[in-house]
């Protein structure tokens, strides 16, 4: 059934409560309603549940017409003025109360509804509390073998210093030995080449 939608304030003034009492009720979930963009908080209800509350209204201003002809009734005598003033003081702190009930009422339930919020969130904050703990456990964790990781890319560099001081010492040492080769071969080219000299020598 399409729920039909009337002003917050109306409804109060239908069923007889304030408004903050109404706008309590929509925010703990027992009524159905919100603050819609232009500022204004509307409720919805179905037409069955509006026919209820408009006869419901019409039995009581019924009730209180009768109440208030025989309140003037009572105002024609001295005794019965006073038994007027008395009801009347009566029906306002009577009027007073049921405001007062529905105004606590609405205010308990929107606190319990706060009190499960509180408890959700509580519940919320512990889990992000272990999350961010597992974290930092994490964090420590990876610190730990990021050390481990430096430690070894400095012993790795240690040895490739000393590789390579290796291998520099030995490509000098190849060196000295290709040079001393090198003179090796000059000294037998030169002792050729004078070998060859003295034998031209003789054979002219």
């Amino acid at each position: 059934m399409d729920k039909q939608k009337m002003k917050a304030s109306e409804y109060a003034q239908l069923i007889g409560v304030s408004l903050n009492t109404v706008k309590n009720r929509i925010r703990a979930g027992v009524l159905e309603g919100a603050k819609e963009e232009d500022g204004i908080w509307y409720v919805y209800i179905s037409p069955d549940e509006y026919e209820h509350i408009t006869k419901s209204n019409q039995k009581k201003e019924e009730r209180e017409a009768q109440l208030k002809e025989t309140i003037e009734k009572l105002k024609g005598e001295f005794e019965g003025n006073l038994i007027a003033t008395y009801i009347e003081i009566q029906r306002l702190q009577d009027i007073q109360k049921e405001e007062l009930f529905h105004e606590i009422s609405s205010l308990s339930t929107l606190l319990a509804v706060k009190e499960r919020e509180i408890d959700f969130l509580k519940r919320e904050k512990e889990q992000l509390i272990k999350t961010l703990d597992e974290k930092k456990a994490e964090v420590e964790s990876l610190k730990e073998e990021l050390k481990h990781l430096k430690e070894e890319i400095k012993a790795l560099e240690t040895k490739l210093r000393q590789y390579e001081h290796e291998l520099a010492s030995k490509d000098i040492e190849i060196q000295r030995v290709i040079l001393e080769k090198d003179r090796d071969i000059l000294n037998k080219d030169m002792e050729i080449e004078r070998l060859k000299s003295k034998l031209g020598e003789k054979n002219g």
